[in-house]
């Protein structure tokens, strides 16, 4: 018996059924949709019929029948089945889509930091530095702006002597191995800011030596609110230290800045209160640096430099500390970022004393025209490095505040049930 070919509704697969199935109900073996199984008719080509015979008439011709769930082949489709089919395909795609969408963000309960009370007086400490840093940031742009100012001036060292000399109040020429006292801040000042700035600078050095010590009082206080620090980490004993640093530093600066400036005292420590005389034209075709000179050569202009390099010393290591001091911190409280650049505030405050170290020792090796050239670059390069951490190291202070916070008072709490209880 030949077979039925059947084409399926659906998805236009052919299959083929042995005629004895004919009328039975079969499902498609690519989509699974149910099929009826109808035997199509063909036209018997009619054999060389005999003379006088008659032939026979031809079938019906079927109408079209408009009906969906008929195929294009005949094939009748249970609608019940067909509905499922449309279900299953959109459960399908609603599952794909929902594989395909991000899973939502799950934020998980934290505990506040341990010493929550500690970190908060770390917290002000860190403020009160913040705003220490910006009168430092003040003073330093206002001592280098004379400098800049009389860079613009040609030198005349005669001139200028000469006018600050006859400052003598009539009195006659000193006599053998004196000579008059003149107002040496002024003169200096005259040599770094030009004749026409000198009042200028000294107001600016004024200013300056007043609002270090308001910097110092900040910084100070910033280290009082720093006492209460977890004993870890050596942070406790780097708080001790700055508090030191900054005691001696603000007993020298009065001795050695403050003093001078308003008159109190004769006595200048040039390379500490004017370092910048070595970077004019008056130092130039020397045989003795110009500070040297002034200084009284010999052991006496040694011991001045060894006091300086101790001054500077002791001003370039508070900041230092300062920064190891919240390197320290982000280790303290598991924060890889504040701990990483905390050492890198570091190496810049150290690097920048290097560069300092390196101006104040260069010196005193001589005034000839290249050497002064190499101590501006110098200069410049350690102006530079020092406002860059000024700023930095403040916006330090300020992230570190934020972490903090975040720290003492996370977004998702979680809170202690004991504790609550207790309470």
């Amino acid at each position: 018996m030949d077979a039925i070919a059947v084409r399926c509704k659906s998805c236009q697969h052919t299959m083929k059924f042995s005629a004895e199935k004919a009328g039975k109900r079969a499902k498609c073996s690519k989509c699974e949709a149910m099929i009826v199984i109808q035997a199509e008719e063909e036209e018997k080509k009619p054999d060389a019929a005999p003379v006088g015979a008659a032939t026979p008439a031809a079938p019906p011709t079927p109408a079209p029948v408009d009906d969906d769930s008929t195929g294009a082949y005949g094939v009748w489709l249970d609608p019940e089945l067909e509905e499922r089919k449309l279900a299953l395909i959109a459960e399908r795609e609603a599952t794909k889509k929902k594989k395909d969408k991000p899973p939502p963000n799950v934020s998980r309960k934290v505990k506040a930091i341990p010493d929550a009370d500690a970190w908060k007086s770390i917290r002000l400490g860190m403020y009160c530095q913040f705003l220490g840093c910006i009168i430092w940031a003040i003073t330093h742009v206002l001592q280098g702006s004379y400098l800049l100012i009389g860079s613009t001036e040609f030198g005349e060292y005669a001139s200028l002597a000469v006018e600050y000399l006859e400052m003598r109040d009539g009195e006659e020429f000193p006599d053998q191995g004196r000579v008059w006292d003149i107002d040496r801040l002024g003169f200096y000042l005259g040599i770094i800011a030009g004749r026409a700035f000198a009042g200028y600078a000294r107001f600016c050095l004024t200013i300056s030596a007043i609002l270090y010590f308001l910097q110092a009082g900040l910084f100070t206080v910033g280290y009082f609110f720093y006492l209460p620090v977890p004993r870890k980490y050596g942070m406790f004993a780097q708080t001790l230290t700055m508090a030191a640093l900054a005691i001696f530093n603000v007993l020298f600066a009065f001795v050695f800045k403050l003093l001078p400036v308003l008159g109190a005292h004769g006595y200048i420590l040039i390379p500490y209160l004017t370092p910048e005389v070595v970077l004019t034209e008056y130092n130039m075709e020397r045989t003795v640096p110009i500070h040297v000179m002034w200084s009284g050569g010999g052991w006496a202009c040694f011991w001045e430099n060894m006091l300086t390099l101790m001054l500077r010393f002791g001003q370039y290591f508070e900041p230092a500390f300062g920064c190891i001091f919240l390197w320290s911190a982000g280790v303290a409280i598991k924060e890889p970022d504040i701990a990483s650049r905390g050492r890198g505030q570091t190496e810049l405050i150290l690097g920048t004393f290097f560069v300092c170290l390196c101006f104040q020792l260069l010196s005193l090796c001589g005034a000839s025209p290249v050497l002064v050239n190499v101590l501006r670059l110098l200069y410049g390069a350690w102006f530079a490095f020092l406002l860059m951490f000024i700023l930095t190291y403040a916006g330090f202070l300020m992230q570190c505040r934020a972490v903090l916070l975040e720290k003492i008072h996370p977004k998702n709490e979680l809170k202690d049930d004991k504790k609550d209880d207790a309470d």
